[in-house]
């Protein structure tokens, strides 16, 4: 390859990167879906605290899927949340009284809407009242429709 060549070839590559067109061939565009946020954690007796997972995109939180094991007797304590921009606190859920949900050897499938925003924290509260570890197992549900994510490649 001739000198003038490779440095129109540089050229070409500078510009591309310039453009932000290594970033576009790194990512992949989506529309319209749908990605499970998963809370999973052993929770031992007495524990009182909360997971969390940072969302970087604007969307909608639409179900959250939350599971006890049989043998909980409604000692495990979950409440699903997010903090918006702000520190402000938004519950997922409507409560009658309490404000978490409890179980014994059931899933609960509760739909919600929520709008997110990017810098969104998506937040399960628990705490274990047992005396017994507990098993964690929260489902949150969010509805994009435009997401940028990397580009998957196998291989």
């Amino acid at each position: 390859m001739s000198k003038s060549l490779q440095s129109k070839e540089r050229g070409a590559k500078a510009l591309l990167s310039l453009r932000g067109e290594n970033t576009l061939r790194n990512t992949e565009r989506f529309s319209n879906v749908l990605l499970p946020y998963i809370f999973r954690k052993t929770i031992t007796a007495g524990d009182v605290g909360y997971v969390e997972i940072p969302l970087t995109a604007h969307g909608y939180v639409t179900k959250c899927n939350v599971i006890f094991a049989a043998g909980e007797n409604g000692t495990l304590h979950v409440r699903p949340y997010c903090i918006l921009p702000g520190e402000i606190p938004q519950d997922l859920l409507f409560y009658a009284a309490d404000r978490y949900v409890s179980g014994d050897d059931a899933k609960l499938t509760l739909d919600c809407y929520q709008e997110i925003e990017a810098d969104t924290m998506l937040r399960v509260w628990y705490e274990n009242t047992g005396t017994g570890d507990s098993q964690l197992t929260v489902d949150i549900m969010v509805q994009y429709d435009d997401y940028t994510a990397p580009r998957n490649i196998i291989g």
